[in-house]
């Protein structure tokens, strides 16, 4: 592999600057601005690398969350690939990337499956999370308890796949859906109400409304504490985002569609190792990277030959 690729996932677990590719060739004599723009532009070879240091993780059962995150370009206009799309945090349109992210977790546990940048007006954001639940299933071969997801992802198609596949999901719906052909104010007319019907399609859900919000299961015998505490499991996945933007998620400021795809890949693959150290040690990620960045942890070179070996 490109040594420029080992020096950028090294400078992005040990930094605290702002990782641009000029701040990084400024610390280091080691790799040139060019090298390393060319490093980035290469073609990318991550997921099967990201298969071989997930495995020691052990993976059985659990959970697969969906959730997409955007990463905000706010000083440049010329991205390739980039448009304005919502950001959630912000309650409006911001110029970027989103990017739909599939994370399994155990509920302490988390790996990232998979990642794709979504393109306004191309490939859809519910496509996007079937191309990678196909991949769970049939390259990695997990069966997991539930699939979780936002009320963005409850879509017909997405349904339908799950249940093809045989597998349970926990959503949240919006308001302005139906069952049973009602409203669902009009089905659910109490605040901590809940019931079986049929969403649009015939699929028969078990519905739970929890004040103003409203979840939904195809597994029928759940309880509605149960389908709530599992739907918080979500929250999982915000972690994620939080740890993988601490690690520079933002930062890169290269044009080419590639690129930003590669400095993502690199950001999983940093917080991939990062994770697995800090369960190994018994600490949290922020405080993991703190010990190698003052010199009280040694990198994980195991992981970091993978990386070297993956060309």
């Amino acid at each position: 592999m490109n040594p420029a690729l080992i020096f950028y996932v090294k400078l992005l677990m040990t930094l605290t600057v702002r990782k641009t590719a000029l701040t990084l060739c400024g610390i280091s004599d080691e790799i040139s601005h060019d090298q390393l723009t060319r490093a980035l532009n290469s073609d990318g070879f991550w997921p099967t690398l990201l298969e071989s240091i997930s495995k020691p993780f052990g993976i059985s059962g659990g959970y697969l969350i969906i959730d997409d995150t955007v990463l905000e370009k706010p000083h440049g206009k010329y991205f390739e690939g980039a448009s304005y799309v919502f950001s959630s945090s912000k309650g409006k349109a911001v110029f970027g990337y989103s990017i739909v992210l599939l994370i399994w977790t155990d509920g302490i546990k988390r790996i990232v499956l998979g990642e794709r940048i979504y393109k306004k007006g191309g490939v859809s954001k519910i496509d996007l999370a079937l191309e990678m639940l196909s991949h769970a299933r049939n390259r990695l071969k997990i069966k997991p308890e539930f699939v979780i997801f936002d009320s963005w992802y409850g879509a017909k198609k997405l349904f339908k796949r799950l249940k093809d596949y045989g597998w349970y999901f926990i959503t949240r719906l919006k308001k302005n859906r139906t069952v049973d052909g009602k409203k669902m104010t009009d089905f659910l007319k109490t605040p901590y109400a809940s019931a079986c019907g049929k969403l649009t399609g015939g699929l028969k859900v078990f519905v739970v409304r929890h004040g103003n919000k409203y979840f939904a299961t195809n597994r029928l015998s759940m309880t509605r504490r149960g389908v709530l505490e599992i739907y918080e499991r979500r929250q999982q996945i915000e972690e994620v985002n939080k740890q993988l933007k601490f690690l520079s998620l933002n930062d890169c400021q290269m044009r080419s569609r590639k690129a930003q795809s590669n400095h993502i890949a690199m950001c999983i693959f940093a917080y991939t190792m990062l994770e697995k150290e800090s369960r190994k040690i018994g600490v949290s990620l922020y405080k993991c990277k703190k010990l190698i960045i003052s010199g009280k942890m040694a990198l994980p070179n195991a992981d970091l030959a993978k990386l070297k070996r993956a060309a």
